[in-house]
């Protein structure tokens, strides 16, 4: 059975522990005993055009669950597409593709235009993240099982 259809049919956290090799009790605690102090450690780093950018860094076992889901997101999502084609320009979350992968495609070129979006993350909240897992025709989860994800996804109210 294909990555896919066993999240389909997953119906609690339960369900979705084992399929990211955690015992349930583990993510349960990490998500709702592990104080929310404790989750995240909050920092600054400068930007180009003077400002700060303010990052909430998951400690690592947050980290670690967030990237086994990454990976199994990932699977299913190459499920339903399949692997990127090769002109396909996007770089970001691609597992073929890294940020060594996108420069080479500017190496030698007269211009590049670089840009970055403001506060794109922060504007996918936990109930879009939510609610696109239950909705999206492609995956259509179980009403707990996408509560589950956004909270691993998101943190204070944020992707």
């Amino acid at each position: 059975m294909g990555h896919l259809k066993r999240i389909q049919d997953a119906q609690s956290l339960t369900d979705l522990a084992i399929m990211l090799g955690y015992r349930p009790q583990a993510v349960s605690y990490l998500l709702y005993f592990l104080p929310e102090s404790e989750k995240y450690s909050t920092f600054e780093i400068p930007k180009r055009n003077g400002g700060v950018r303010v990052i909430n860094a998951p400690v690592p076992k947050v980290k670690k669950l967030q990237k086994r889901l990454a990976k199994l997101l990932t699977r299913c999502v190459t499920e339903i597409h399949g692997n990127p084609p090769k002109g396909l320009l996007a770089h970001g979350f691609l597992c073929s593709r890294s940020i060594y992968t996108n420069a080479t495609l500017h190496k030698n070129r007269r211009y590049v235009l670089n840009f970055d979006l403001k506060d794109f993350f922060p504007s996918i909240n936990f109930g879009r993240v939510r609610g696109f897992f239950i909705r999206d025709q492609r995956f259509c989860l179980n009403e707990r099982v996408a509560t589950v994800i956004a909270q691993i996804a998101c943190h204070n109210n944020e992707l």
